[in-house]
This record gives C-alpha cells, structure tokens and sequence, in this order.
C-alpha cells in the first residue's frame, strides 16, 4: 500500500468543503449556506450564483486547485464526505465527469488500484465500486444496495449525439430490476420516450432516481461543451467543480476555497517561477527551446551523478493545426523543422495528436513510458493534449506555435509543465 500524507492545502480545502456540507444540512439552503460559509472562512461573504433549471437549494460549488495540486484526490476524499455531512447515507451514486477519454482512463486506473492513494481516499467513504459508462449499463441493485457507485465519464458523454451516447438514454432489459416496485410518484417523475407515455429503464432514469452527486473535473470548459440542463435530468442531490480557472464572469462558479500557486510551491508540489519568452521567429524560438533543454539535461546529469532521481527533461511542443487553405505550423511541420534544421533525431521526437497516439506507443514498448531511462524521447509534439488535464513532470520547456488568446487558455498552457516530478524540490532552481 502506497502511504500518502495530504498535503496542508489539500486539509484545508477539504475542510472547507465539509463546513459547507454542515451549513447546508443545517440552513436548508446552498444559497445562504455558501454565504455563511464563506464568510466564516474567509471573512466576507461571496455570492452564490444557483446552475438555472436546478433546484435553488441545491449544493453547488467549485474548488480552484491550480495544476499539480492533486484535484482528483480532492474529488476522491470529498466522497466520504458527501455520504456522511452531506447526504447522511451508507451508500450513493456519484456521476464523476472529466474531460477526455484519456484523463477518464486516468482516472479509472488511479481510483480501481488498491495500492493508489485515490482508492485509499474513496474506501473512507466503505466499500465502493468504480466503473464506466459501458459497466454503469449493466448496474444491478445489489450493487447499489451494498456500495457507493462511482460512475467515471466524459462529460460529452450524456449530451444526446450519436448512437452510442444516446444508448444511456434508451430502455435497457439489464436495468429493468432497479425500476421494481416504485411509486406511482416516482414513475410519474421519470424521463418519458418520445411518445411522451412510456418510461425507458435506462441509465439516464437509473440516475434520476438516485439523485447522483456530480463531480466535475477541470470544470473550465463545461458550460460551453456540456449544457449543465443536461445534467439537471438526473436531478443531482449536488454538483462539485473543480477546476484551475474557474469561470468568473460569463456563468460564475461558486469558488468555495481557493488554492494558490505559492501554497503548492511551498509544498514542492510546482516548479515556479515560470520564465516566459515571446520570439515571433520560429526557427530561433524552437532554437532557444533545444538550447534551454540541454542546458537543463546537462543539471539532471549532474544531480543524478550525486544520487538524485533520474530526471529527461523534456520540450512540448503545441503545434498548430492543420489547414486546407493557409500553412500551418502543424505537427509535421514542427517534426520535419526539429529534424531537418535543429538535426534532432527521430527517435527523440514523438507526436501525441488525436490522429497520432505516439504516447500510448512508448507506454506499450518501454515500462514506465515516456518516464522509462530507456525512453529516448526528448521532444513531445501535440495540439490540444496541451489544453487541458493532461501533464508530464518531466516537462520543463514549453513552446507554442499556435496564438494564446485569452488568459484562461494561457493559465491552461503553463499548467502542462508545472507538476513537480516526485513532488519533491531539485537540487538546482
């Protein structure tokens, strides 16, 4: 079993997530109940800004955990915490959505191992089962009677779109156990078919009658990729944001508890300070790119020498993409200019696209991945990997050839190379 300490930050914010679960049991409102919250937190009250088509007396709020800070044991330790200030019961169902496909499996991975910390964390709220969509369509009610169900998901996954999303709306035979002796109440309140009359036993009303608790990770993006009125069918007993740049202006989270940048350095969990650099020439600016690395390979050698933890520093590069009517500075581009001018070899450069799954290629042939000493990767080609939920602690260069137009995606950029490797302080700044 891994042992894993929280971190100070990660106690705080968890504590005030439990506050806000006692306020809201006593108040009976998440409105008045995040006020009083906040200002016996921070000593002023914040605003509370309900999701419209929910009910008002919902618990709605987000906790702003910069990158690296570990949202996703937040969300794992704030399980037992819903079962036991919030809701009050032994067992619930808990709608976990995330971004990608590829922080989903993440996800799954890091919650089902037993030795990981975010199974230890989920296990304080008793027993748990963690599964996907697929697996959430054959949920039994013996499975719901004795556990917390964890459900881990895209987000775009309940928008109604292809076939395969629309099947968790559509009557499934495997469910129709957990539709057994309901009240005439309950029925007349589940979704209908298009006919209007007849009621599906599909996952969606699965859900509904079990006012599952929303998690939300990197939440940033959620209000224009997935319309929270779809999440309002399943008539959620809460929703839990969490995100680095909350939306503050548009449709405003409810940021409960802020965590800064300087908290997570002084727990070496960051590199900072961050060194920018804008050069309009590609060309030099991929050239200070290279010299900047092997600047930095030059100082992981030399600590590794004196016993320090194996460290490749490597370059990510964020291509443009592709286009029919104007040159790009694409993937390709990038590969051919590192190869051909900058006399990198090939076996040093890898693409990680939606087309390309250069990453998945060197996790199948070396143990350990893109961290593996045998590895020979040095320069990390992608388009939108970067954007959000996706990070390597071995990245310490980032460059961008496509234009960063607002402040959000630009916090979301940098986010990509500031985890800590072994979260542990290196020798040189």
């Amino acid at each position: 079993m891994s042992t894993f300490t929280p971190k100070k930050y990660q106690e705080l914010a968890l504590a005030s997530v439990e506050a806000y679960f006692r306020t809201c049991q006593q108040m009976g409102s998440a409105d008045y109940a995040f006020q009083e919250t906040t200002k016996a937190l921070w000593g002023r009250k914040s605003d509370f800004t309900p999701l419209a088509g929910f009910p008002e007396a919902m618990p709605y709020f987000c906790l702003r955990v910069p990158t690296g800070g570990g949202k996703t044991y937040l969300a794992a330790k704030s399980v037992a915490l819903v079962n036991n200030r919030l809701l009050h019961v032994e067992h619930s169902v808990i709608l976990w959505l995330v971004p990608s496909k590829a922080i989903r499996d993440q996800t799954l991975a890091g919650l089902r191992r037993l030795d990981h910390p975010y199974n230890a964390a989920l296990r304080e709220a008793g027993p748990v089962t963690v599964i996907d969509l697929d697996e959430a369509k054959a949920l039994t009610r013996s499975t719901l009677e004795t556990s917390t169900v964890v459900i881990v998901a895209t987000r775009q996954a309940f928008q109604v779109g292809d076939e395969e999303i629309r099947k968790v709306y559509e009557s499934s035979g495997t469910l129709m156990s957990l539709f057994d002796d309901l009240s005439d109440e309950q029925r007349a309140d589940l979704l209908k078919n298009g006919d209007g009359n007849t009621i599906p036993y599909s996952l969606a009303n699965a859900l509904r009658l079990r006012r599952p608790f929303i998690i939300v990770d990197e939440a940033h993006n959620s209000r224009t990729e997935l319309a929270f009125d779809t999440l309002a069918k399943f008539k959620p007993s809460g929703v839990m944001e969490l995100t680095a740049t909350p939306d503050t202006t548009r449709t405003p989270s409810n940021v409960l508890h802020s965590v800064s940048a300087v908290e997570l350095k002084r727990e070496e969990m960051i590199k900072l300070p961050i060194q920018l650099e804008t050069e309009p020439d590609e060309q030099k600016c991929l050239a200070l790119a290279l010299d900047q690395r092997e600047q930095l390979h030059v100082l992981a050698r030399r600590e590794q020498t004196a016993g320090a933890p194996y460290l490749r520093p490597l370059v990510l590069i964020q291509a443009e993409p592709k286009s029919s009517t104007k040159e790009t500075r694409h993937a390709e581009w990038v590969k051919q200019e590192l190869m051909n001018n900058h006399n990198i070899p090939e076996a040093e450069i890898v693409i990680a696209t939606g087309n390309e799954r250069g990453l998945d290629a060197l996790a199948e042939e070396y143990e350990g991945g893109i961290f593996s000493e045998r590895c020979p990767v040095k320069y990390i080609i992608t388009q939108k990997a970067l954007a959000e939920g996706w990070d390597c602690a071995f990245a310490y260069v980032l460059v961008s050839m496509a234009g960063v137009k607002s402040a959000t995606a630009v916090e979301q950029l940098l986010g990509r190379i500031l985890r800590q490797p072994q979260a542990v302080k290196r020798k040189d700044e």
